[in-house]
């Protein structure tokens, strides 16, 4: 997929909103100015080092790889696990069960086995 620098831009900004910050106070805590975040957030110039400090920041926070994905969605580290977590878990539960039925037919075929 191809995403275009406003795309891009609109997305860093949603991220940006999602932690409540400020176009000022994320570049005071990134130590670059405000014009250069506000310019690469309306998809009107920034640099590629802007844009790899602005990844490196908000992948603390969030799955910074779907910002290129054609579904994007801000996902949040946790969410991430939780959601991982409780596929796992139904996981866990079907190979449970799986396990559960084929002891049953194997026993069963033993059974069948040692019928004289």
């Amino acid at each position: 997929m191809s995403v275009s620098i406003q795309e891009l831009g609109q997305r860093l900004k949603l991220l940006r909103k999602r932690l409540d910050l400020s176009q000022e106070s994320l570049a005071e805590s990134m130590g670059v100015n405000q014009n250069q975040i506000s310019r690469l957030e309306n998809g009107v110039g920034g640099t590629i080092e802007l844009l790899l400090l602005l990844f490196s920041f908000y992948s603390k926070h969030f799955h910074v790889d779907l910002l290129f994905s054609d579904n994007f969605d801000i996902l949040e580290k946790h969410e991430k696990l939780s959601n991982s977590h409780s596929i796992n878990s139904i996981a866990v539960e079907k190979l449970k069960l799986a396990q559960s039925e084929f002891s049953t037919q194997i026993e069963e075929v033993i059974r069948l086995l040692d019928t004289p």
